[in-house]
């Protein structure tokens, strides 16, 4: 549609689908997505490294937000542009070596981007897209550290059930970016006051989901049983697919460790068994195996683990009920 200028279009989707907060499959919300496929020119030249093609792209969404100047969706389409192309030359940069035109240039983009931010105020709009995308200012403005709990605080009150909105302020929050572990786990719990009346703990696994994946494991400082309570409100929180693979790939990798860590993680691995095993039993109906990509000999362990006496005997896992079982076959 944006290929095909059909504008005023996308920008009445992009509004209605905001402010009702239309849900996709996994818990994403439509909006962002929407606001993604708007900017899919200026995405593919910055995948492309055409960075000419990119600043082209750039000004056709400037024109966007020319012709119409009263609306927050149009201004949000062209300020996360300017994000995303900020992070994308920043990102192109050699570890260590950003050079001080880069930099530059980055804040220029930045500076524009909070420009049409600040024009509309979130609340006001009732816009968890636009909050999303003054969050998204953070990494680029100088005091990023001083606001980013304040506009988490304005995010997640306008959309306290978005997982997006825990994992960006858990990234936020861990030590090389604007905390430490002690801050991560105290925003884990403040998110978790935040939201408990409409998605119980689910924020607290959001933000150690989102820990693990940006420091390769779980946060030393995450207390197991009240992970794995977090971990079923998450599931519950959708009742999809995507969330089971993801929470069952999350367990499984656990019980390796603990496995290998021998007789001194024997209670861990027991609680742990015990947490993997009700995902499997009870909730996941479907293999996704892109959840599994990270570790994946953790999908056979996991089968192994839970499913591993029956399969001795020649059982072969099916689906039953709300989750997996076994059949053995009859000779």
């Amino acid at each position: 549609m944006a290929a095909a200028g059909e504008w005023p279009d996308l920008l009445e989707a992009l509004r209605y689908t905001d402010q009702e907060r239309i849900m996709a499959s996994g818990g994403h919300r439509v909006a962002p997505l929407i606001s993604e496929g708007m900017r899919a020119g200026l995405a593919a030249a910055i995948s492309r490294n055409d960075w000419t093609m990119a600043k082209a792209e750039l000004e056709v969404l400037e024109g966007l937000y020319d012709r119409n100047p009263e609306d927050y969706c149009a201004a949000q389409v062209v300020a996360q542009a300017h994000v995303d192309f900020a992070d994308a030359r920043r990102k192109t940069a050699p570890q260590g070596q950003l050079s001080r035109e880069v930099w530059s240039e980055g804040a220029v983009h930045f500076e524009r981007a909070e420009t049409l931010v600040t024009i509309f105020d979130p609340i006001e709009e009732m816009s968890p897209l636009l909050a999303g995308t003054r969050y998204a200012l953070i990494p680029g403005i100088e005091d990023g550290g001083s606001v980013c709990r304040e506009w988490y605080e304005d995010w997640c009150d306008l959309d306290p059930e978005n997982a997006a909105v825990h994992a960006a302020h858990a990234v936020n929050m861990l030590p090389g970016w604007h905390g430490s572990l002690s801050a991560f786990e105290r925003e884990a719990r403040r998110s978790v006051r935040l939201t408990e009346g409409v998605s119980g703990k689910a924020s607290y696994a959001v933000f150690h989901i989102a820990a693990a994946e940006a420091l390769g494991d779980l946060s030393p400082t995450l207390e197991m049983e009240y992970f794995f309570e977090a971990l079923q409100d998450y599931q519950a929180a959708t009742g999809c697919q995507h969330r089971a693979n993801v929470a069952a790939h999350l367990l499984s990798g656990m019980a390796m460790g603990f496995r290998k860590d021998g007789a001194d993680a024997a209670y861990q691995l027991t609680k742990t068994r015990a947490a993997l095993s009700d995902v499997l039993w009870n909730r996941l109906r479907e293999i996704q195996l892109d959840c599994w990509t990270r570790h994946s000999e953790s999908l056979a362990f996991a089968m192994a683990e839970v499913f591993g006496p029956a399969l001795k005997r020649g059982a072969r896992i099916v689906r039953r009920g709300d989750g997996l079982g076994t059949l053995v076959r009859r000779t």
